[in-house]
């Protein structure tokens, strides 16, 4: 019976340990600020974690590279540039998920 539980709870959390990965670098159509975070809209991002809406990332305001990640997106925003980065997981809001861009790990602008 203990064998059959940790097959279940394993198989239970597999798909979470594999969820992540990089965002394909793109050019950010629009962007917007909801609650919790800022959003970053373009066709050509990846959906690493299998989320409903694939045209969208957000970097959440509680981020720890919040301000300077912030500060670099939206230059991009305003030049044109391409931006790629990694995401570890869904965040909710307003009950549609969205990659979660993160501001410490591998955010590129080219």
């Amino acid at each position: 019976m203990l064998r059959y539980f940790t097959v279940i709870l394993l198989l239970a959390i597999a798909p979470i340990g594999f969820c992540k990965g990089g965002i394909s670098a793109d050019t950010i159509d629009s962007i917007a600020f909801h609650t919790g975070g800022f959003f970053m809209y373009a066709d050509g991002w990846g959906n690493p974690n299998g989320c409903t809406r694939s045209t969208a990332i957000v970097l959440q305001d509680s981020d720890v590279n919040y301000d300077k990640a912030y500060a670099m997106l939206l230059a991009a925003y305003m030049s044109g540039k391409k931006v790629s980065g990694y995401s570890d997981y869904c965040v909710e809001f307003d009950g549609q998920t969205y990659n979660m861009i993160r501001g410490f790990k591998y955010l590129t602008v080219r």
